[in-house]
């Protein structure tokens, strides 16, 4: 695979790969970042503000009825869950750049879905590629790249947390 394939297939360009190549983000990976973050922790802070709400309103009607056993139940479970989503709202996802370098090995997984305690629950199994470079592992590889990539040799820069590929160089053909 060429460069400017890699640089299109995997959505960088030079000074992308030069920043990773110094273990940072560049200016546009930061842009895009931030974006995500500021999206997902306004879903998820909307999310808390709608099950507060909801928590509220059933608990002041708990208190207010006295008998009703299913508002309080409603109401504990909804403080549950309101807890859970504000979680969410402090959680910040670590974008620091790591590095592999190795062989590019795909490998077929295949997973079963449903539950395996639920007899109406059909299970299927669903096959993804995973792509091992250097023993880290990227999942949901797209499988066009096997025949591109399979057995070379290749640098790859990816973010901590997510696993996501920032820039990729080649080093060498495989043996």
């Amino acid at each position: 695979m060429n460069e400017n394939q890699l640089k299109g297939y995997f959505a960088f360009d030079d000074s992308d790969l030069n920043a990773n190549r110094n273990g940072r983000l560049s200016e546009k990976q930061v842009k895009r970042f931030k974006e995500v973050d500021q999206f997902a922790h306004r879903f998820v802070l909307g999310l808390f503000l709608v099950f507060l709400a909801v928590t509220l309103f059933l608990g002041y009607r708990a208190i207010s009825e006295m008998t009703s056993i299913g508002l309080w139940v409603g109401t504990v479970i909804m403080l549950l869950v309101t807890g859970w989503a504000f979680r969410g709202v402090r959680t910040d996802v670590d974008n620091s750049v790591e590095k592999t370098e190795g062989e590019v090995q795909f490998v077929k997984v295949e997973r079963q879905t449903g539950s395996p305690t639920d007899p109406s629950s059909s299970r299927t199994t669903v096959s993804s590629y995973e792509m091992r470079v250097g023993g880290a592992a990227f999942g949901n590889a797209n499988p066009a790249l096997i025949d591109i990539m399979q057995g070379d040799v290749y640098t790859l820069y990816y973010t901590k947390t997510t696993m996501q590929i920032l820039s990729v160089e080649f080093v060498s053909k495989g043996k």
